[in-house]
């Protein structure tokens, strides 16, 4: 399947709530050197012996991303001094007629500060190359994080980077000299927030954006469109709401990936 899709498959969904075999955390990084928005580069040699790295995946694109985007805000706030923060600017989740997949670096970089300026990113943005060769060497999971000790361990990874309570605890781990490592799959709470920024991201991408996820899935694009209502409604109308949502994520995961929430494989 190619990286830089065109448009938006049920595949693409399914490859990206879960990680690919071969990648357990505890495995050494690859080598990099990317391009970031402000001009400068982002280097492995930066890091190692230095600090441990939180690397976050994003794009415009991606609903889990922009709903992340407060919860890495949080934790940054928290342990900003101890932790170099990065977001890679991968593909597009949803492209469509508004927001194409980018086709030159340019292009890309260009997307890149778009993020930066819509979530108010105070850390670096780097940007991968067009085939994702980076993104790619972690699983190539849209949203995905993943914390990297000092020696460029990849210690702790979750598919979904608005999951606060696993990168908390995968921090505050770290930060304990704790050496065990572990993956965290997509949980209930963090999907149903990736579900109430689905709606407007996906239609700022453009019409057929919207159309591709209406037709490849369904039950996401029904659930996504009440988790968006939800925001208006009265608490108990919320919790009816919610609930449907649950119903709808769940449902969603199931069809596409048969995949358990809340999965955890760790490794010590």
């Amino acid at each position: 399947m190619s990286y830089r899709f065109e448009r938006f498959r049920r595949e693409h969904l399914r490859e990206g709530l879960a990680f690919p075999s071969g990648k357990d955390p505890g495995w050494q990084s690859p080598d990099f050197d990317l391009p970031t928005t402000q001009g400068g580069r982002f280097r492995k040699s930066d890091f190692l012996g230095q600090r441990p790295l939180l690397l976050a995946f994003a794009s415009l694109t991606d609903p889990v991303a922009a709903s992340a985007a407060s919860t890495l805000k949080a934790l940054y706030q928290r342990f900003g001094r101890d932790v170099a923060f990065v977001t890679v600017y991968v593909r597009e989740s949803h492209p469509g007629d508004h927001i194409r997949q980018p086709a030159t670096m340019d292009w890309k970089m260009r997307h890149a500060r778009m993020l930066q300026d819509r979530d108010a990113i105070p850390w670096r943005v780097a940007v991968d190359d067009l085939d994702g060769t980076f993104h790619r060497a972690f699983g190539a999971r849209g949203a995905s994080a993943h914390l990297l000790d000092a020696r460029g361990n990849v210690r702790f990874q979750a598919v979904l980077s608005n999951d606060g309570r696993a990168l908390l605890r995968g921090l505050e781990a770290l930060r304990a000299a704790d050496g065990s490592s572990w993956s965290e799959g997509p949980r209930l709470g963090p999907a149903l927030c990736g579900l109430a920024r689905t709606d407007d991201v996906v239609r700022a991408a453009g019409p057929r954006a919207l159309d591709d996820l209406r037709r490849e899935t369904p039950l996401l694009f029904a659930a996504a469109e009440v988790a968006w209502a939800w925001r208006v409604l009265t608490p108990l109308g919320r919790f009816a709401v919610a609930a449907a949502g649950a119903f709808g994520a769940l449902a969603a995961v199931a069809l596409v990936n048969g995949a358990v929430l809340g999965a955890r494989r760790r490794i010590v």
